[in-house]
């Protein structure tokens, strides 16, 4: 994957969880560790600055929606970002919690996946600000968090959807944040093909246009046009 200063970019992580009781759950989100790509994001290099103006947890990357939990805590130990996040219980969410709305169930419905390990990946969005290239990879040394999201891979798709049913979700709530067809590399690869794509477009409409003005021959002075009758 490239990266250019200043433009946004994700990971899709394995991550190491544990439930800390009281609907608090521990995340390790970033670890020194290369990823599929041959990439490594280093932890020293993590700024928090503007992820701590609005800590939470999203689904899916949708900031245009509501969050599924809120980052009490984000802190770098040693060669890895670790961050508490609660998750509000559906008594919290709902004047009426026996008619609870969908989104109030998926928020305990995602605090109890990973609770289980049923989940047991994030993906980070960040800035990258410095880096070297390898062989394999970039090496990140100066990176800014934005956000960071749950996401289903590498989880079981099939036990994600039996537990829907277990919980009384309905799929098509559920279905924006676990069960997409597409991964996000996928989608970025479609992304990236439709932008090559239009490039082209424009590629050929400027070579059009160049060979006009080529073609363009002006009218001598002393060409007078005739009226209009």
């Amino acid at each position: 994957m490239k990266y250019e200063k200043g433009v946004a970019s994700r990971k899709e992580l394995p991550i190491e969880t544990k439930d800390l009781g009281e609907r608090r759950v521990l995340f390790t989100i970033s670890k020194e560790v290369i990823d599929r790509d041959g990439d490594i994001l280093r932890a020293n290099g993590c700024d928090l600055t503007n992820y701590l103006k609005n800590k939470v947890f999203l689904g899916f990357h949708n900031s245009r929606d509501f969050p599924l939990g809120k980052t009490e805590d984000i802190w770098i130990e040693a060669d890895r970002v670790k961050a508490i996040v609660y998750f509000p219980p559906i008594e919290e969410l709902s004047t009426n919690p026996e008619q609870a709305s969908e989104k109030a169930k998926l928020v305990d419905f995602t605090y109890h996946c990973y609770k289980t390990g049923m989940l047991n990946a994030v993906s980070v969005g960040f800035i990258p600000l410095e880096w070297t290239e390898s062989e394999k990879g970039f090496d990140i040394l100066k990176w800014e968090l934005l956000e960071f999201s749950a996401v289903a891979v590498p989880a079981n798709q099939d036990a994600i959807a039996e537990a829907v049913k277990s919980f009384g979700l309905d799929k098509s709530v559920i279905k924006e944040y676990f069960t997409s067809e597409k991964s996000l590399d996928e989608k970025l690869c479609d992304v990236e093909k439709e932008l090559a794509e239009v490039k082209q477009t424009v590629a050929r409409l400027t070579k059009k246009l160049e060979d006009t003005e080529k073609n363009f021959v002006e009218l001598p002075d002393n060409v007078v046009e005739l009226p209009n009758v």
